[in-house]
């Protein structure tokens, strides 16, 4: 597995993943299941058995281990079927609306980057 990569058009780099978590979407009231592939400062990549359209504001809610939740405000850049199967894929971009909200994102990537850094040298 790769610890990471970056595309040319990413500023940041991605961190592999595979976290499951919830997503509301803007002017809906039902949630929809994703699972998190892949993330980084700027934005994330999820799977979803959901329809998505690009352009919709949407907050992800992901668990945590102290069973906190956290949460994070972004916008959908991308979505598309996934060819052979019943999934899309989406690529979100972060939209924090404040430095606390900002921070959380910065600590939760680092986390997750920590993380599987000492899975490599373990």
């Amino acid at each position: 597995m790769n610890l990471a990569y970056n595309s040319d058009k990413r500023r940041y780099i991605r961190y592999e993943l595979l976290d499951y978590a919830v997503m509301e979407l803007d002017g809906q009231k039902n949630t929809v299941n994703v699972v998190i592939t892949d993330i980084g400062l700027g934005g994330m990549q999820i799977r979803t058995k959901s329809e998505l359209i690009s352009g919709t504001k949407c907050m992800v809610h992901v668990g945590c281990v102290d069973g906190t939740t956290l949460d994070l405000r972004g916008e959908i850049r991308h979505a598309t079927k996934l060819e052979g199967s019943e999934l899309y894929g989406a690529g979100l971009r972060f939209v924090p609306e404040n430095h606390e909200e900002r921070m959380s994102v910065a600590e939760f990537v680092h986390q997750i980057f920590q993380r599987q850094a000492e899975e490599l040298s373990s």
